[in-house]
């Protein structure tokens, strides 16, 4: 690999590490902070999904750096999902109608959450297209479709929340 291609390959596998030890922290956070059981398997979910992006990716640069060149990837099926969670609603009804309001911090985690995986995905599209190398690409196109289920899974749940607060408070958007 050229010199400037494995530089540019190396400060996004930078970038890459960076971003998955942010999610990984911010659900783990998420999950102590939470008091709900459904809440708090997905958002273990997720940081044992991003544990393992994490592992992925500092492997992938070990290769750059001692072997300069991509690991080869396994075949990353189509299909492949990241740990699997119910899909929403996940946060407890009989806790929400209980207290609504108990869950104004969950509201704002799952809003952050899908943000954090929104530029997941916008990050990992571009290094995808600017990468040449298959194994490379490969690697980049499976994080985009495993950051894309993150972010179905965080904006489901993120309107069946909502939907919750707005009824709950007699307010429908328009």
């Amino acid at each position: 690999m050229a010199t400037e291609d494995l530089a540019r390959a190396l400060a996004a596998l930078g970038v890459a590490i960076q971003t998955e030890q942010d999610g990984l922290e911010f659900y783990k956070r998420a999950a102590e902070k939470t008091g709900d059981p459904g809440g708090k398997v997905l958002f273990i979910s997720l940081a044992d999904d991003e544990l393992e992006h994490l592992r992925l990716v500092e492997a992938q640069r070990e290769a750059l750096v001692n072997e300069g060149q991509w690991l080869p990837q396994p075949e990353m099926a189509a299909e492949a999902q990241p740990a699997q969670v119910e899909g929403a609603p996940i946060f407890s009804r009989d806790a929400l109608a209980e207290d609504i309001n108990a869950y104004t911090s969950e509201l704002s985690a799952l809003r952050m959450a899908y943000l954090i995986e929104k530029d997941a995905v916008a990050f990992y599209s571009k290094a995808a297209s600017e990468t040449d190398d298959p194994d490379g690409k490969a690697m980049y196109e499976y994080l985009v479709h495993m950051e894309k289920e993150h972010q179905r899974i965080l904006e489901d749940e993120y309107n069946a929340l909502a939907k919750e607060f707005w009824n709950t408070m007699g307010f429908e958007p328009f």
